[in-house]
């Protein structure tokens, strides 16, 4: 008995709901899985509190200010004294004031390799070198819009102890530390175009503070470094430029400072070789620092001296030959904490930095006294720790921090207390380090549990809708009510259990479980009733059928290996060309030369664009040196190279051009088709071009600097049109416009009589639907750089190629089989074609070339690849929502668009219906049944894979490249499968829906909506 609400939808609005059940079953999934994976740490509201003038709690301060400046993006070998070889002159050996000092007073200024935890973004960064404490990896997704760090910290000791603490540069540090500084001076800090106003901000504020005095704190961020990496990446004379003003900055800040005042200098992460970050690759996580005291002696005499047989890290950068002076950047919070003579932060985990403290202390070694200090804190935090609420999560490594704890507190002395005390801080790191990659496994494998089951009921779906091909609106009311049955018994099962099972509440929240048992018995209501007959599983054909689902298997498992996973950009344009092979063989049964001739010729045009577009590539560092960077002019330069620049406005020029070829073929570049293609599109395409054009301009050698900011307005104003007349106007034109149909009246016979022809008929659907795909199609052009334009057309050609491929093998199937059903007595006899079930081929090829367009499009599964500088297309500054909105855009609106076809391959060349035949609410139907049943496929392709990225990433959770490889992709395989099922409702139950309301209108209703 199906619902009576159930039965008063209308097509439409019946395929939209059951794509968007689907959709709130991949969703609970996600949520689980994702909650129990990527957990976040807690942080301990509490303070260290203590007196520093009686207490043991710190040292007497070496300095009373300090003036702390932050180069954002200052990678280690800008300052080293041993740059890689052969070196770079953009950036080695520009910025040398640090290593001239170090050479001339060895026991004054220091120079370290410093490591920055990843995610190796600016405000995780800020947190860690204030607090001491380690980023987890999901916190990079707040550093668009961050919150107030409450933890202890340095800032907060500085407040604390009534110093007073001065402030310019990033912005950033007023949302996490607002109420904080006596003064501050900020400045926009993502407004990566602009590579002089901050830092010209801070020098103008800085120095005449430096004189005046009246602080204990300075804190300078300069970002032009980190902008000039983004836009032009290091290997570019602006680069050479502002490293040149850094070295000036700092010569002049060693001047003016006084005796008392303890420089640091630091980058808060460093860059990859174009200049990008926030991930953990080497480059990104080697970061400068350096310490200077102006006459001050940090170290009487050297380490090695004081304790011989302690050897201190040490690292060899890329390149480079001489080992170089390793520690964590967070172990700056202690040390700077220790030499000013405050507390040390009481969520800290850095080891003080041992050069620094190389005194004697009456007839104590300081370097001791600081590393007991040190210690105490850090057990002070690990007890603070095990009392609360996540305090379990130590459980397992408890005993063995204590062990160590009680081993260097037995009355050592010298080099053997130091090394205990070493042993216990940094065993107590790397323990916390492990700790916050703990899982929730019991959330891990229930969500697992709901995608496990949410695949083979999204199979069962489909081939029910497929069984039931003329009667789809039953199985998909069916399937409906049985789900709705399940989740009506489900959530009050799920809400009841946390009451009165003591265990699972304990495990799940009253939404966690009640979303989990409405889940579940939704899936296994729909399954007990629909689950697939063996029989017709045997009529599968192996090249339509059986090849994708090999092809989607091996997808899958492939993701349990990371040397596949890796290379997966370059496997996808193997699985496309072994799904087209079978075209090469089964063209020749075709009953018909042109359909021969059609299949061959469209085929070689598909496989020739995915080729093409496989050209284009980024390469993740684990690639290296099988990997060839091609999206940009070179790994080091993020700009898009010469025959890009090129490509992409001729592609701009004629795509649409290519696009009325295509729907030439069947007379439907028709009625509004011309106009919209000729003059709207290609006006917007061509402003994409130009805009990105424009960009690359402005970082021209020969460019007048002077005329910069008018090619930044003129830009701005070319993506602001284009945005607005697109998703506006564009939008409008076409939700009102008719079909892309043209009538013509020609007369017939002598009698006068006249006859109407509508020219385009054959693909009223299609063509009009193309049109609604071409609108988002511009938007992402705009928000694509060059070299990912010329891949856009090439996707566009290979979408519309296969469409012509598809559409053959439809005509040809249909004409076989009514040559081999039809009686045929004579010449005369006519031959009804019947149409033909889509198979599981084009679910298959629209994901994979989803997947393909996403990384040809300068992306890979890895966060240093996402462009940043998109969120500047139309906006000299950051602005929310739209420039969060733009990156997403840019990042997944590849993968959305590709999803977003999927109508096309039931709409294109399919005939309205007459509305006064017997058959035309058959024939609606069927049209309807492929649209359902293709967008189920590409939901059911895509939650596969994300299933798989999911187990891997689960299985493999000790693996050495999760946080490297394993759970990325299971990052981008989430976001991806949310952004097809919202793309695959958007398109059937807007673009489908408006595209079969035009054709009723024009040609006659069939039914009520």
């Amino acid at each position: 008995m199906i619902s009576p609400w159930l039965r008063k939808l209308s097509p439409y609005t019946l395929a939209t709901v059951l794509l968007g059940w689907i959709f709130l079953i991949h969703i609970t999934g996600l949520l689980l899985f994702t909650r129990g994976f990527l957990l976040t740490r807690l942080s301990l509201d509490t303070k260290t509190s203590c007196d520093p003038t009686t207490s043991t709690c710190t040292l007497p301060p070496t300095h009373k200010k300090a003036v702390f400046l932050i180069i954002d993006s200052l990678r280690f070998d800008f300052i080293s004294p041993n740059p890689p070889q052969p070196t770079d002159s953009y950036y080695h050996n520009v910025l040398t004031l640090p290593a001239e000092l170090t050479a001339l007073q060895p026991t004054q200024s220091f120079i370290f390799n410093a490591h920055s935890d990843p995610p190796t973004a600016t405000l995780q960064r800020i947190k860690g070198i204030t607090t001491g404490s380690l980023p987890t990896f999901i916190d990079v997704g707040s550093n668009f819009g961050g919150s107030a760090i409450t933890e202890d910290s340095l800032i907060h000791q500085l407040v604390r102890n009534e110093k007073k603490v001065f402030f310019m540069g990033d912005d950033t540090w007023m949302t996490v530390y607002p109420d904080s500084f006596n003064k501050s001076f900020p400045f926009p800090s993502f407004n990566v175009e602009d590579l002089h106003t901050v830092d010209n901000g801070v020098i103008d504020h800085m120095f005449p503070l430096i004189k005046a005095g009246g602080w204990d704190f300075l804190i300078g961020h300069f970002l032009g470094v980190d902008h000039v990496g983004h836009r032009v990446g290091p290997s570019n004379p602006v680069m050479q430029t502002k490293l040149k003003q850094m070295d000036d900055v700092l010569r002049r800040v060693v001047s003016e400072i006084d005796d008392e005042t303890l420089l640091v200098v630091i980058g808060d992460h460093g860059m990859d070789a174009k200049g990008d970050h926030g991930g953990d690759g080497l480059l990104e996580t080697s970061s400068a620092m350096w310490i200077y005291s102006k006459t001050v002696p940090l170290s009487v005499g050297t380490f090695s001296q004081t304790f011989p047989n302690f050897k201190l890290p040490s690292t060899v950068f890329p390149g480079s030959v001489e080992p170089h002076r390793a520690v964590q950047q967070i172990d700056l919070v202690p040390t700077i904490s220790l030499l000013l003579g405050l507390p040390i932060p009481f969520n800290n985990l850095g080891t003080v930095i041992p050069e620094l403290f190389v005194r004697r202390d009456h007839q104590d070694v300081l370097l001791n006294k600081a590393m007991r200090t040190n210690g105490h804190q850090i057990r002070n935090y690990l007890k603070g720790y095990r009392a609360s609420p996540s305090g379990d999560e130590l459980h397992g490594v408890w005993d063995d921090l204590n062990s160590a704890w009680e081993a260097a507190n037995v009355h050592l002395e010298g080099e053997i207390e130091y090394e205990a005390l070493h042993a216990f801080t940094r065993s107590s790191l790397e323990s916390c380090r492990a700790l916050w990659a703990q899982f929730n496994v019991v959330l891990m494998y229930t969500g697992l549990v709901v995608f496990a089951l949410s695949v083979p009921t999204a199979w069962a779906v489909y081939l029910a809708v497929d069984s039931a091909w003329t009667s789809w609106e039953a199985v998909a009311r069916s399937v409906l009510d049985k789900a709705f049955v399940g989740a009506l018994y489900g959530a009050p099962i799920g809400l009841i259990s946390t009451v009165i099972l003591p265990s699972l509440a304990s495990s799940f929240t009253i939404l966690q479980a009640t979303l989990v048992f409405t889940v579940l018995l939704s899936n296994g209501n729909v399954l007990k009733t629909h689950t697939p007959r063996i029989p017709y599983l045997r009529q599968m054909t192996f090249s339509n059928t059986w090849i994708p689902i090999i092809i989607l298997a091996l997808h899958a498992l492939s993701y349990t290996s990371n040397s596949f996973l890796m290379w997966e950009d370059r496997i996808l344009q193997f699985f496309l060309l072994t799904l087209l092979s079978p075209n090469l063989f089964t063209f020749a049964s075709s009953p018909v030369g042109r359909f021969r001739v059609r299949i061959l010729g469209y085929t070689i045009f598909v496989a020739v664009a995915l080729r093409l577009m496989s050209i284009s590539t980024v390469c993740r560092e684990e690639q290296h040196p099988f990997c060839h960077v091609t999206f940009y002019s070179s790994s080091s330069v993020p700009t898009s190279p010469t025959v890009a620049v090129i490509a992409a406005p001729l592609g701009a020029f004629f795509l649409p051009k290519i696009a009325r070829y295509f729907l030439s073929i069947s007379s439907s570049d028709s009625g509004v088709a011309p106009f919209f293609l000729e003059k709207l599109w290609r006006s917007a395409l061509i402003g994409g071009s130009v805009y990105w054009l424009i960009e690359r301009l402005e970082v021209w050698e020969g460019l007048q600097p002077g005329r910069i900011p008018l090619l930044q307005l003129i830009r701005t104003m070319v993506a602001r049109v284009v945005l607005v007349s697109t998703a506006m106007g564009g939008s409008l034109f076409w939700w009102y416009s008719p079909l892309c149909i043209q009538m013509k009246k020609e007369e017939v016979g002598s009698g006068g009589k006249q006859r109407v022809s509508v020219i385009g008929f054959a693909n009223a659907y299609g063509s009009s639907y193309l049109l609604f795909v071409a609108l988002v199609f511009a938007l992402l052009f705009m928000v694509t750089q060059l070299s990912g334009q010329v891949v856009l057309v090439l996707s566009l050609i290979a979408l519309l190629s296969y469409l012509e491929v598809f559409d053959s093998q439809r005509d040809s199937a249909g004409m076989k089989e009514a040559f081999t059903t039809a009686d045929v007595q004579s010449s005369n006899a006519q031959l009804v074609i019947k149409p033909q079930k889509q198979t599981f081929s084009t679910p298959t090829f629209i994901s994979l070339l989803s997947l393909l367009l996403f990384y040809t499009t300068g992306h890979q599964a890895v966060l240093s690849t996402i462009q940043w500088k998109t969120a500047f297309v139309g906006f000299p500054v950051l602005t929310y929502p739209w420039s969060p909105i733009l990156v997403i855009l840019n990042t997944f609106g590849p993968i959305a668009l590709v999803a977003l076809a999927t109508p096309l391959f039931a709409f294109w060349n399919v005939s309205p219906p007459s509305p006064n035949s017997p058959s035309s609410n058959q024939s609606e139907s069927l049209l309807w049944s492929d649209i359902v049943k293709n967008a189920l496929g590409v939901s059911l392709y895509h939650s596969t894979l994300t299933f798989g990225t999911a187990l891997s990433a689960a299985l493999l959770r000790r693996h050495l490249m999760v946080w490297k490889v394993f759970a990325p992709r299971y990052m981008l395989g989430g976001v991806s499968l949310v952004v097809v099922d919202l793309a695959l409702i958007l398109g059937v139950g807007v673009g489908a829906k408006r595209v079969s309301q035009k054709v009723e209108r024009m040609f006659g209703k069939r039914r009520s909506m």
